[in-house]
């Protein structure tokens, strides 16, 4: 059965695990935090983004440390354990959108970059194919991959645009003080994939 985009969002937010939901879109806007080190530091720091959205919208955590999705998600470098940090699931103008995340500091190793964000978008084929099986609800979400940074010259690792990897024209790259002033619904990327 084919819903539309509003009860399909509701039904995908009520299937996951409340364990894995990091934000519920409260006050109009989606906060995603994550614990890095600073350079030369060894303490942790927060880093915190908020993306103000319109319609519906709630966040998880892919790259939990604490309790992966599936115990063989493990962090010992296997191949299947390598997946983004955030999925943003926004339902807006009658669409249903994923936002993949992946947060860096300084590096954009475009490799794990990459390959972090094509398993979160396996992750999201997966999801639907799930959902569908065990309740016959069904419909095709639009992906839109991303990488954060705060690398002040990230160009040779860009397009001539400046915007896209050059190894991957499907991520766009932000730095994390360009992205402070813009919505999630703002973000620019012309490469969507349908899963």
């Amino acid at each position: 059965m084919t819903l539309d985009a509003s009860s399909y969002f509701d039904h995908i937010k009520a299937y996951i695990s409340d364990e894995y939901i990091v934000h519920r879109g409260e006050g109009g806007e989606i906060v995603l935090r994550e614990k890095y080190f600073r350079e030369g530091e060894t303490k942790k720091t927060t880093r915190e983004v908020k993306l103000p959205y319109k319609g519906k919208a709630f966040a998880i955590k892919l790259d939990g440390r604490n309790n992966p999705l599936f115990h063989f998600l493990d962090d010992n470098g296997k191949e299947w354990s390598k997946r983004c940090d955030f999925v943003v699931f926004q339902c807006f103008n009658r669409k249903l959108t994923a936002y993949l995340f992946e947060f860096k500091t300084k590096s954009l190793d475009a490799g794990s970059i990459i390959d972090q964000l094509k398993s979160g978008a396996h992750w999201c084929a997966c999801l639907r194919k799930v959902v569908a099986q065990y309740t016959g609800d069904n419909r095709p979400l639009k992906v839109k991959k991303f990488v954060l940074t705060e690398n002040n010259n990230p160009d040779a690792y860009l397009d001539a645009d400046k915007k896209y990897l050059a190894r991957d024209p499907s991520v766009r790259h932000y730095h994390y003080d360009d992205i402070e002033t813009l919505g999630l619904d703002e973000l620019e990327n012309d490469s969507v994939n349908t899963v």
